[in-house]
């Protein structure tokens, strides 16, 4: 027996599959989904704990309101595509925050570096589509999907991978020499990107962040943080090119950004490339910078509380959104927990209240 059609409900699912392909496709403004927090496992980092934890939190995703497919978490921490090339793994000191000391502290030594297969099952893909498979398998079900392992971008991986602050030097002194390293990097990124998507059986639906869902016949989810510490010029020219040979690869780009990138709002429309979501944090960056790619993408937008005292709550900033944008503007509201302001506004939007 399909253990998640019994939880969900055969006919919900197939409504929120039906649902969340139309949207994408431009169908409604809005989707609101819920995640739950009740069983948390995200880089807990004891697989047999990871496995009982999702699938308790997947039960308990299916009381909750919205559109909440449901996913697996393959979150190892944000180093997932920069481990393949080696760099010291520093445990997290609080239980989240891993990080990874760079391989390379040199533009040479980074040349000289060569990634393991991204096959290799000692490393995060391999580690994540078994797990995925294991809670597969225990549930019985097809309806199950992949949150990949950390995704980041090319530059993203790069700067992981290099000294960041090196790298961003090498830019500029040896462009053409920092080239052929970001070149390796990239077709690392998208061997790893190609081999979650067939070892999964194109059971991909985004990255570990954020909390949308995009099945893998429709796009790619990925982190490109590096775009805040480049200037538009320098953006154009090193970042437009790398997000193109991923968008060769895939049917379109869902890119995650928290930092101050809205100057390359209109670089990112100008560019031609198929950008079906853009996320963003205010204040850090508002949907007003953003206007260029109004009417273009779909905006996954969250609150920086402490960093503003116009809003209330991260609800309070999306109902703002809803009535202050143009209807043409569409949202992706991705309720980081499920706490009662969360499913309020998500059983809103179920009752048709929001858009």
């Amino acid at each position: 027996m399909d253990q998640l059609e019994t939880w969900f409900g055969a006919q919900r699912l197939q409504r929120q599959w039906d649902r969340v392909r139309r949207f994408w496709d431009g169908g409604e403004r809005c989707i609101v989904s819920t995640q739950s927090t009740a069983h948390a496992y995200r880089q807990c980092f004891d697989d047999q704990r990871m496995i009982d934890s999702a699938v308790a939190d997947l039960e308990a995703m299916a009381k909750l309101p919205g559109l909440n497919m449901p996913s697996f978490f393959a979150d190892f921490g944000t180093i997932s595509t920069a481990r393949y090339f080696g760099g010291k793994v520093m445990p997290p000191k609080d239980g989240t925050m891993i990080y990874i000391e760079p391989a390379a502290q040199t533009l040479d030594d980074a040349l000289a570096l060569r990634p393991v297969p991204v096959d290799d099952p000692n490393h995060d893909a391999a580690h994540g589509l078994r797990l995925f498979h294991n809670v597969r398998q225990r549930l019985d079900t097809r309806w199950l999907w992949l949150r990949t392992p950390d995704m980041q971008g090319i530059l993203n991986t790069a700067g992981l991978v290099m000294n960041q602050e090196e790298l961003l030097m090498q830019l500029f002194e040896d462009p053409d020499k920092t080239n052929l390293f970001i070149d390796r990097i990239q077709n690392h990124v998208l061997r790893y990107a190609a081999y979650l998507r067939e070892q999964s059986g194109d059971r991909l639906c985004g990255n570990i962040w954020p909390y949308t869902f995009l099945p893998s016949d429709m796009g790619l989810s990925l982190t490109e943080d590096l775009m805040p510490l480049m200037s538009v010029e320098m953006y154009a020219r090193f970042g437009i090119p790398r997000l193109r040979s991923v968008a060769q690869a895939v049917e379109s780009l869902h890119i995650h950004c928290c930092g101050q990138w809205g100057r390359h709002a209109a670089t990112l429309a100008d560019s031609g490339l198929p950008i079906r979501a853009v996320e963003f944090h205010y204040p850090a960056t508002t949907i007003e910078e953003l206007r260029p790619l109004w009417g273009k993408a779909v905006f996954i937008p969250y609150l920086i509380q402490h960093q503003q005292d116009r809003f209330e709550s991260i609800t309070s900033y999306w109902r703002w959104l809803l009535h202050h944008t143009d209807p043409s503007v569409r949202f992706w509201f991705a309720c980081p927990d499920d706490t009662q302001p969360s499913r309020d506004f998500a059983a809103a939007w179920e009752r048709g209240d929001l858009c």
